[in-house]
């Protein structure tokens, strides 16, 4: 099932009461009209035909004159013989144009010619290269507010707000590069409208690349997600591919290219492939979706120079993204994203990709080394090997589970992940198996949130009798669990109590093979629980934490290997899990084949409800109650977020919350860390971003942080003591309130 969006082409040709035969017609007129053309100095061809309100047909070729005020366009040739025959009400227009070396080109009319449109109302304008390969635009979309500055091309791309002219040059501008009738027609919407706010908000901003690469709303100007944005992006990259490795090295070794099941997803992921195909640059492009894990996966297996995947994750269905991982397999980390972004902006003219892609199908034209289903199932092959931890019997005997792929793609790759472990019954959420970019039947496609989420799910399993539930967000990257309880109720398990229990089952797994704990790692980010750190500790293996984000934990983890060290897990508590080093970033497809066999293992012993959260209380009793509360508001104002966290530095950071000391605090944002010599954090610091974090004299932590891809203010606290009760009694007291109303203040800052 591919993106179910709609074909703004022939939307546009039906508004206007037309036919793809009418614009066919029109096209053979207009392309057989230029070979009458008389431009004995310019030596192009150019035809018209046109289209009046009762169907007929008149046409018109370029004559030109020595002196270019008298030439006669075709266009008004075409529209000089309609008038005379008292028709000037108009449907569409075709427009054919070769240059002078014979090669066909999309055109629009002179700057001075739109001017006349005014006086023929709307209609349709056709592009055209040959009968089927055509653009259409309304027009509109062509009065001139002003002419095009080829001259100021800077301007073009990142117009000075305070200057209205300059951002209508870069909207005129972007209806002539931009391919994508959807787009074309948002900002031909916002040009006819003088929604000069509109304008402003897409093109006087440009959609950052950082770490994470991009993510945003998928919507017309530079500001946002679309054909343009992904093909300058594309430019960028390749030349710095180019730079830092080379021509040689990236045509042999070449890029992965994924995409999942949100719109856009397909046609981004082949004009990626596109442009990487139009610098010489070897393209794995799969032909079918996939897991997010599968890019890094096969960059590593393949030994790429880099790996590309459309994806916004468990973004809201309006917002797409670039996801990119380097040669090592990895999301790339600092100076990368710097120099790829400036590459980026050195790199924003447009390259001609028509010789490799479809504008009009959204697809490439070449044969890229697509992937066979034998290789795809590689990926499923070693996950079996590496971690097929029970015996075939035991897992054949699991009681049922259900899962939700949460209307993404996982659902083919874990049932056939399941299947080489042994399970036999997986019980699957039918509304949500198949990919759906509308997402359905959830406000928000993310497990994490909860309830809300899993309701679907926890519907089936109590028809079902199923006890356990697997859920994937759409681009199964990440996992959640819930198991019924004794009362009958379902308990969702947080992302820090999944990383408890998957790190000490590993741990246990690993150490009963007879390794050596003292050589055994983990990792996890800084705002995950600390309960690992604990148990490193007692046990006596490795373990390190990072900034948020895999990018950290997988480089760190990689750094750890290289150190002799075998990193057996890695997390971070937004549910993302990392089992091993089979794929360099989190994997909910891994992470749900082993948790299924702990849960198996488990049954096996005691056939019962509740029996996973029976494990995770014992892990507890061992290393101690750490009960956590991590949550968020959104903030859709960045000054106010900016200035809550001022706040917290002006006079000095705070020395208490209520009855609460402050033992340290560590400002990654001003590189400031009082727990360190001279007062330097060990992690790395970001100017860019907000992030501080308090540890308390009882031991409570609290950190607050700003989010990378989204609107939110987020807040991690954890406090750990001997009794559940009595750490909950303590954090929850220090959170709702202290911490809340103290540091964040919502009501003050418009919080939600």
């Amino acid at each position: 099932m591919e993106s179910c969006d709609p074909n703004p082409k022939l939307e546009l040709l039906q508004a206007y009461g037309l036919s793809l035969g009418n614009v066919t017609q029109l096209n053979r007129f207009a392309m057989a009209e230029s070979k009458q053309t008389k431009a004995e100095y310019s030596g192009v061809k150019i035809g018209a035909a046109l289209m009046t309100e009762d169907s007929t047909i008149y046409t018109g070729q370029y004559i030109e004159d020595l002196i270019y005020d008298n030439s006669i366009t075709a266009e008004d040739f075409a529209i000089y013989k309609a008038v005379a025959e008292g028709k000037t009400k108009f449907k569409a227009m075709s427009i054919y144009f070769e240059n002078k070396d014979g090669n066909a080109e999309y055109t629009i009319p002179n700057g001075k010619w739109r001017q006349k449109i005014q006086e023929y109302g709307h209609f349709v304008l056709i592009c055209c290269r040959s009968e089927e390969d055509y653009i259409v635009k309304s027009s509109s979309s062509l009065l001139p507010y002003s002419y095009i500055k080829f001259d100021a091309e800077k301007k073009l791309f990142f117009p000075n707000s305070e200057e209205i002219s300059e951002v209508l040059d870069a909207a005129a501008y972007w209806l002539k590069i931009d391919h994508n009738e959807t787009t074309r027609r948002e900002v031909e919407t916002m040009m006819h409208n003088e929604d000069i706010t509109a304008l402003k908000k897409a093109f006087c901003s440009r959609i950052a690349f950082g770490t994470a690469g991009l993510r945003g709303a998928m919507s017309a100007g530079y500001a946002n997600m679309n054909y343009v944005t992904v093909q300058q992006t594309t430019q960028g990259l390749s030349k710095y591919l180019l730079e830092v490795f080379d021509e040689e090295t990236c045509g042999k070794r070449g890029v992965v290219i994924g995409y999942d099941g949100r719109h856009n997803s397909f046609g981004f992921a082949h004009i990626t492939a596109a442009v990487f195909k139009h610098f010489g640059i070897r393209t794995y492009l799969f032909d079918r979706m996939v897991c997010t894990p599968m890019v890094p996966y096969f960059v590593s297996r393949f030994k790429c120079v880099a790996g590309v995947m459309i994806t916004a994750s468990h973004n809201p269905k309006e917002d797409n993204g670039y996801k990119l991982y380097w040669e090592n397999s990895a999301q790339i980390i600092p100076p990368h994203d710097k120099n790829i972004q400036e590459s980026i902006e050195k790199n924003l003219e447009l390259v001609d990709v028509s010789e490799y892609f479809n504008y009009f199908e959204r697809k490439i034209t070449y044969t890229a080394d697509n992937f066979s289903g034998q290789t795809i199932n590689r990926y499923i092959t070693d996950i079996g090997k590496e971690y097929f931890i029970n015996k075939r019997e035991l897992n054949k005997s699991c009681p049922p589970i259900t899962y939700t792929a949460m209307h993404g793609v996982g659902y083919k790759f874990i049932v056939k992940t399941m299947a080489s472990l042994g399970f036999q019954t997986l019980n699957s959420v039918k509304e949500q198996i198949e990919p759906d970019p509308e997402f359905s039947t959830v406000a928000f496609p993310n497990p994490e949130e909860g309830k809300g989420a899993l309701q679907l799910s926890m519907d089936q399993a109590d028809k079902e009798d199923s006890r356990f539930i697997l859920a994937n967000d759409p681009d199964a990257d990440r996992l959640a669990i819930a198991e019924k309880q004794e009362d009958g109720e379902w308990k969702i398990f947080k992302g820090d109590e999944i990383g408890a229990i998957l790190a000490n089952f590993l741990f246990q797994t690993h150490k009963r093979k007879g390794e050596d704990v003292s050589k055994f790692a983990m990792v996890a980010s800084t705002v995950s629980s600390k309960l690992l750190q604990k148990m490193a500790e007692i046990e006596g293996f490795r373990f390190e934490e990072t900034l948020t984000g895999f990018k950290w934990i997988a480089n760190k983890a990689m750094e750890l290997d290289d150190q002799g060290y075998h990193t057996i897990f890695s997390y971070e508590e937004a549910i993302g899990f990392c089992c091993g080093n089979l794929v360099r970033d989190k994997d909910g497809v891994c992470a749900a084949g082993v948790i299924s066999q702990l849960y198996a293992q488990l049954c096996a012993n005691e056939d019962k409800c509740g029996v996973m959260n029976e494990y995770l209380q014992n892990i507890y009793k061992k290393y101690g109650y750490f009960k956590t509360q991590n949550h968020y508001f959104r903030c859709y104002d960045p000054a106010k977020s900016k200035q809550i966290f001022d706040e917290m530095r002006e006079g000095g950071y705070p020395e208490e919350l209520g009855p609460y000391k402050i033992k340290t605090i560590r400002d990654l944002t001003a590189g400031y860390d009082n727990s360190k010599p001279e007062n330097k954090p060990d992690l790395p610091i970001s100017k860019s971003s907000q992030m501080i974090t308090f540890t308390f004299e009882n031991g409570a932590v609290i950190t607050l942080r700003n989010s990378g891809t989204e609107p939110k203010l987020k807040y991690y606290c954890e406090y750990s003591d001997e009794t559940p009760e009595k750490a909950s009694e303590i954090l929850d007291d220090l959170v709702t309130n202290h911490m809340i109303p103290t540091l964040l203040q919502p009501e003050k800052f418009d919080l939600v």
